[in-house]
């Protein structure tokens, strides 16, 4: 058998049908659609190459595009502010494994295992107008002039999806920093309580430095996720109103499938690919940090 594996045929004989269908589903795709890119196809006919004028029209004259691409860096900000945070805070709220503890983290987690589109769903009735709970609960505390049509008014649309994906997606994060404050040993606290270190300042100075390698990986997960975020402003407005929620993903689809415009839906994808590499490189170099004993 030892024999027999450090063949190099015979690994490779082994791994070849997972990496056949991987090549099918991932590489293979992706190079198609950078190749499309540079044609001018509606998905019926035969495609027609046309260099980069898809990207010169991209970048020059369609304003959707500017827009959408606005609408996807305010929720990638969003995103980070709403989930980050949050997130940090449970987690140091959380880290005892006391048997109320595990209640709450059970709690703050299971908005991860249901689909986007059955979370848009569930915060469409909470967003409704009339008989939605926020603006039940808002007129209940005295606070009427507060309430608002959330998903049909342009300065609040975007928002609100990005509280909704917050909702979904901070019990995710939260898990992954209470992994971090588990893994630094205890000696740390003990050392520095007593040099007189209590409270937030073990927080501060001992738990936030040694979590920034998690903190930066919960950042890259939230950030490329809030790119080609798609199904929850799908479901939930559908980009509008007038565009308001538009992001990139959405435009791409709409361009693609719904226009019938496959190469330049094919190039909005492409811009998708290199947004996800360069600030994925970007968050590793901002948060270059070394490897920590703990």
């Amino acid at each position: 058998m030892d024999k027999m594996l450090s063949n190099k045929l015979v690994i490779l004989l082994f791994i070849a049908p997972a990496l056949c269908l991987y090549a099918l589903v991932v590489p293979y795709p992706l190079l198609k659609s950078i190749q499309y890119s540079f044609y001018q196809w509606n998905i019926v006919g035969v495609p027609k190459y046309v260099g980069l004028k898809n990207y010169i029209r991209l970048f020059t004259s369609d304003y959707v595009f500017v827009t959408a691409l606005k609408n996807t860096a305010l929720f990638t900000i969003g995103s980070i502010i709403t989930q980050i945070p949050l997130a940090f805070i449970l987690a140091v709220s959380l880290a005892k494994p006391t048997r109320l503890n595990k209640f709450f983290k059970s709690v703050y987690f299971i908005p991860c295992t249901i689909s986007g589109a059955a979370v848009s769903l569930l915060w469409q009735f909470i967003y409704h107008p009339n008989m939605g709970i926020l603006n039940s609960a808002l007129n209940a505390i005295g606070l009427g002039s507060w309430t608002k049509t959330w998903l049909a008014e342009p300065k609040f649309a975007l928002w609100a999806v990005v509280f909704s994906m917050a909702w979904q997606w901070f019990g995710y994060h939260m898990v992954i920093f209470i992994t971090a404050m588990t893994s630094i040993s205890p000696e740390i606290f003990e050392a520095a309580e007593v040099d007189g270190a209590t409270g937030w300042k073990k927080i501060w100075y001992i738990s936030y430095p040694l979590m920034k390698p998690f903190i930066k990986v919960s950042m890259i997960l939230i950030t490329t996720s809030s790119i080609k975020a798609f199904d929850n402003i799908y479901v939930l407005t559908g980009g509008g109103p007038a565009n308001s929620s538009t992001v990139l993903a959405l435009h791409m689809y709409n361009r693609a499938f719904r226009q019938l415009q496959f190469g330049y839906g094919a190039a909005i994808a492409v811009v998708l690919l290199v947004l996800c590499v360069v600030l994925t490189i970007s968050l590793n170099k901002l948060f270059g940090t070394k490897n920590v004993d703990y």
